[in-house]
């Protein structure tokens, strides 16, 4: 009996301990199942954030690139065209006429004209100073270019965008100012507020015509291309138009140089002409002042 009881003793023992062992294996089992479990979900959530933290500023971003697509407007240049053309030809009176007639047909315009005829009264020659919207400045040198022999061609563009663009701002900063100066105008008592107001009012207003009249004059310039044509006889040399005479300042500075100059030039003419006579004249002249002016020192000495 009593080694019966120790048997049963171990054996108890023995299943205790199988069965603890047991739990613990399957608590640990769970623990490690579920450690991964949390490891994964954790690290998809890491994977979330990493994966959804470089998408955040992509937005902006692409906000960014299109705000900056709409915000750069196409701006319209402002361009100046001239140009001169000579054309040799047969019969200069036609080809003067189909000139004029094709200039017509591209709403353009003959703004001066030179002509000239043999004793015969036959046109020989003819200067047109062409004006052509700047459009079909191109087309209007093609078709006049097909009147004859093309002899020679010079064609120049001037790009005033800037000064369009500058002008353009200028008006604007003077119309506000201009409102500036009307309201302190009602808002002036004393008669010294008002004289003054009314002073610097009158001076912005006359800065602002000056401002409108330069960009009408651009306008003018950009909207229509200036051509001189010459047309010529064939065979002859083409006639070179008188430059136009300076006005202003420099015409008067330059006239008054040519009238100093004549005058300089007369006069040292005649000095130049006077000159062998003047020294004729010194060559008598000073020995009757000696010899008189000896003789007046003698005559009180014999006085004496």
């Amino acid at each position: 009996m009593g080694r019966i009881r120790a048997v049963t003793a171990v054996l108890a023992t023995a299943g205790i301990v199988l069965l603890s062992g047991c739990g613990a294996s399957g608590n640990d089992s769970g623990t490690s199942e579920a450690a991964p479990a949390q490891k994964q979900g954790a690290e998809a959530s890491d994977g979330s954030a990493s994966n959804a933290k470089p998408q955040a500023p992509a937005q902006p971003q692409a906000g960014k690139s299109q705000a900056s697509g709409t915000d750069d407007p196409t701006l319209t240049r402002a361009i100046i065209k001239t140009g001169s053309l000579t054309v040799e030809g047969d019969d200069v009176a036609d080809m003067r006429q189909k000139a004029v007639l094709a200039i017509a047909g591209l709403d353009g315009q003959v703004s001066s004209e030179d002509t000239g005829s043999d004793p015969d009264g036959k046109v020989t020659r003819a200067n047109l100073v062409l004006k052509v919207p700047t459009k079909s400045f191109e087309t209007a040198v093609q078709r006049l270019s097909d009147l004859g022999k093309r002899l020679q061609i010079h064609q120049e563009s001037t790009d005033v965008t800037e000064q369009v663009v500058d002008v353009a701002s200028r008006i604007e900063s003077q119309r506000a100012s201009l409102e500036r100066m009307r309201a302190l105008m009602t808002k002036a008592n004393t008669i010294a507020e008002i004289v003054s107001v009314e002073s610097e009012l009158t001076r912005r207003e006359s800065d602002l015509e000056a401002l409108l009249a330069k960009q009408k004059n651009l306008s003018l310039q950009t909207d229509l291309a200036t051509l001189t044509l010459t047309l010529t006889e064939k065979g002859k040399p083409p006639v070179q138009t008188e430059p136009t005479q300076d006005k202003g300042f420099l015409a008067g500075l330059k006239g008054g140089w040519n009238a100093f100059t004549a005058v300089f030039s007369a006069l040292a003419t005649a000095v130049g002409a006077m000159l062998p006579f003047l020294v004729l004249l010194a060559i008598i002249a000073v020995p009757l002042w000696r010899f008189r002016h000896r003789l007046q020192r003698k005559q009180p000495t014999a006085g004496q």
